[in-house]
């Protein structure tokens, strides 16, 4: 989804973080991306993302991965296209049809319908044909939910969301909302206000790709070929992202840290009134989850943060590895370290 923003919010800020990519980021090095989940196109119309099996196969197992579909809402009313003349319902099940027929046999997360403005040179604008763009909607998915048997989404921004008729508005939803002022809170809040019902689980917040607001596109230091990219914030909780993905979200690491003083003070929240914990070891070094005022967090389960200032810290740019997947024992254990209170 492609649309203009300007944007003051980092990337590190949110404790579950993800991309969307499709054929325009080019060849991805997906060694380089650092985020918790990631959108991927995997076609429109009766066209796939020339990138899409490339990247299905090269993300698997680097990040969740959620396949989305570009609804292609005016071919069928198009003179000279091969669909011309097509139901509005047959043309919304036959897209349905051709995106399951590259998933079914690598199947992960729901599918999300991306719902969009055509190109002018192509396409009306969808506010002037709501009647037959909603019922090729309304086709995809409930198409898409007999073949994959869960419950898809919807992909669209804000400002669309008033077009939708009630048959829809109980979907889960991924918005796009360029807007430096909001919060994930707020962002809840506006999508309640524009009477949708379902859960809002992605806010895809930024396209440019600057994930530390200093003005630059990081998209090509986190592997795509260009320097923008989407970036989304989960605004769901840690069970919806287990319900969505079949497993539970296992944090990823934003970079590493070496200590360079003796008392640096680790705190229950990030900032100085938060109460003291411990003195982070020394010499040591330690994996970065999360960033906010000036702290970051250095544990994947509870909260713990330090200062992140360059007198305290020095970044070491290659974070450890993600973790594999835990065993049940394992699950447990960090299960009772999170909880003292179960003790």
């Amino acid at each position: 989804m492609v649309m203009e923003n300007v944007m003051g919010l980092k990337y590190s800020s949110f404790a579950i973080r993800g991309i969307d990519v499709s054929q325009f980021n080019g060849t991805i090095d997906w060694t380089k991306v650092s985020a918790n989940f990631s959108g991927i196109r995997v076609g429109y119309g009766r066209t796939i993302d020339t990138k899409f099996k490339e990247n299905w196969l090269n993300s698997k197992g680097k990040v969740n991965r959620i396949p989305y579909w570009y609804m292609d809402y005016y071919s069928n009313h198009t003179s000279g296209a091969t669909v011309n003349g097509m139901a509005d319902a047959d043309w919304g099940k036959e897209q349905a049809e051709t995106c399951w027929a590259n998933l079914k046999n690598d199947p992960d997360g729901s599918v999300f319908l991306d719902i969009e403005n055509g190109h002018p040179s192509y396409s009306p604008a969808i506010s002037t044909v709501s009647v037959r763009a909603q019922a090729i909607a309304k086709a995809f998915l409930e198409r898409m939910d007999e073949l994959s048997s869960k419950r898809n989404g919807i992909y669209c921004s804000l400002g669309l969301l008033n077009w939708f008729n009630a048959w829809f508005k109980d979907r889960p939803l991924w918005v796009a909302w360029y807007n430096e002022n909001q919060t994930p809170q707020t962002v809840l809040s506006s999508v309640a206000t524009n009477g949708w019902l379902g859960k809002c689980l992605i806010w895809q917040y930024a396209s440019d790709g600057d994930m530390d607001d200093d003005g630059a596109g990081d998209g090509v230091a986190m592997g795509m070929a260009y320097k923008t990219l989407d970036l989304n914030a989960w605004l769901g909780t840690s069970a919806q992202y287990t319900e969505l993905f079949g497993k539970e979200v296992q944090q990823v690491a934003l970079y590493r840290i070496k200590i360079l003083i003796y008392n640096l003070t680790v705190r229950t929240g990030p900032g100085v009134l938060y109460p003291r914990l411990r003195r982070a070891d020394f010499p040591g070094e330690y994996n970065i989850y999360e960033e906010k005022n000036g702290f970051g967090r250095i544990s994947d389960i509870k909260s713990e943060w330090l200062s992140l200032s360059p007198d305290y810290v020095q970044k070491i740019t290659t974070p450890t590895p993600p973790p594999a997947e835990l065993t049940d024992a394992e699950k447990l254990a960090r299960l009772w370290a999170a909880h003292p209170e179960l003790h």
